[in-house]
């Protein structure tokens, strides 16, 4: 009876492997595609300069141990240094360091420099061209839609970027959401304007519906005709969010209890007087 209760075991955990390694398929190009990287350490294993060969790879920090911080940052490729950055917009506490190669062999280094709150003064995807690494994303562009901006997270698919934002929002506070930069036409391209949000405020409050704090237009598109009007009070769901590829223009998805469907404008600058939602709440 023991042997066969530890047979049983063998078979049980033998099974529970199996059903892992099914639900949980791992993808060898992805993990290629998108490799993260150490400040101060020398790579000489991928390709940067998208010639298909190997590059020693390094990216310098200086450290500043009066505060505890990084100072600045330099990026050398086989020996030449190709990005030089100083940290004049707030203390670096760490660097988020990636490699990020496309279907289409199309390589990039991510740098994106953590500080207060998690703000990310001069993150940037770039592309070596011409013996420099070139700003093809600027991934600390959100300033006209809200602050506090945060990049969460960074996937490789295809030829696709995916960067998730997390920002404090002038018009509904916290949010997180997608965007898809394509290649195309030899260089990076914002993909996704209409995008799902993943996080907001009122997901932590446990609440599902805002409530409009003043009257509004609800429109039939982003910048479209006007359909309805969203009176002060009433209650909506905020599903999506418009943006455009500067970053300049933003509107909300509303769904009106009991009623219609639309988009309303969002705020390009925080709101001193009134929010545009009860529940709207901001960080400092």
């Amino acid at each position: 009876m023991k042997a066969a209760g530890v047979m049983k075991r063998i078979l049980v955990l033998a099974f529970l492997t199996a059903v892992l390694f099914i639900a949980v398929p791992v993808s060898a190009e992805a993990k290629a595609a998108n490799n993260k990287l150490t400040m101060n350490q020398t790579y000489t294993k991928y390709d940067i300069t998208g010639d298909k060969k190997a590059d020693t790879l390094r990216v310098s920090g200086s450290w500043d141990k009066r505060y505890d911080v990084i100072s600045g940052y330099e990026v050398y490729v086989n020996g030449k240094r190709v990005l030089k950055k100083a940290g004049k917009d707030g203390p670096i506490y760490s660097l988020d360091i990636r490699r990020l190669e496309l279907k289409n062999g199309k390589t990039f280094l991510s740098i994106v420099p953590e500080s207060n709150n998690g703000d990310v003064p001069g993150a940037a995807i770039y592309q070596y061209k011409g013996g420099k690494l070139k700003k093809v994303i600027d991934l600390n562009d959100m300033s006209k839609i809200g602050y506090h901006n945060n990049i969460m997270n960074i996937k490789v698919s295809g030829n696709k970027i995916s960067v998730k934002y997390g920002i404090m929002s002038y018009s509904i506070g916290g949010i997180s959401f997608y965007l898809d930069y394509q290649y195309k036409g030899g260089k990076m391209v914002q993909k996704t304007t209409n995008v799902k949000l993943t996080d907001t405020f009122i997901k932590y409050q446990k609440k599902t519906y805002w409530t409009a704090n003043q009257s509004m237009k609800v429109l039939k598109s982003p910048g479209g005709k006007k359909t309805a009007t969203l009176v002060k009070g009433k209650k909506v769901k905020i599903d999506r969010i418009y943006i455009n590829t500067k970053h300049n223009k933003v509107y909300l998805h509303v769904k009106i209890k009991g009623g219609k469907s639309g988009w309303v404008k969002g705020l390009t600058k925080y709101p001193f007087s009134k929010t545009m939602f009860k529940e709207v709440m901001y960080a400092g």
